[in-house]
């Protein structure tokens, strides 16, 4: 039997074990660049939202509502506000107005809450918002 180097034996047992690496634990791939995440063609829809919005808080002007934001995927206008639990006629009121210019791309929805969190008004494109009891 032929006599091998020493330094042969650990280049080959090198090669062997370098091909028995698992899958995918070769070079990464590039990272990629840094972002947001989101695709360039979601921004539009981030500002439409964003729009949406604005308008429901200048239509609505009522010193009651805290804050409005836009949640789902734009789909939901939400209102909060200061008013108690038995102000539901009042909430309806700020849905009607919020209603006549949230409805635009894919929003569908509004809720008007009390500062208790309940919901005392909702509406749905298509649809006159509707007091809670």
């Amino acid at each position: 039997m032929a006599m091998i180097s020493r330094n042969a034996l650990v280049a080959i047992a090198l090669v062997v074990s370098s091909g028995c690496g698992q899958a995918g634990a070769g070079p990464r791939s590039p990272s990629p660049p840094p972002g947001d995440g989101q695709s360039a063609t979601s921004a539009p829809a981030q500002d439409s939202c964003g729009e949406t919005a604005s308008k429901v808080k200048q239509r609505a002007q009522q010193p009651e509502i805290e804050s409005v934001t836009m949640q789902g995927q734009c789909t939901l206008v939400s209102i909060e506000t200061t008013l108690g639990d038995g102000e539901s006629s009042t909430a309806q009121k700020i849905c009607d107005a919020a209603a006549e210019v949230a409805y635009s791309g894919d929003t569908n929805s509004i809720s008007v809450q009390g500062r208790s969190g309940k919901e005392l008004s909702v509406g749905i494109a298509g649809a006159e918002c509707l007091a809670q009891p």
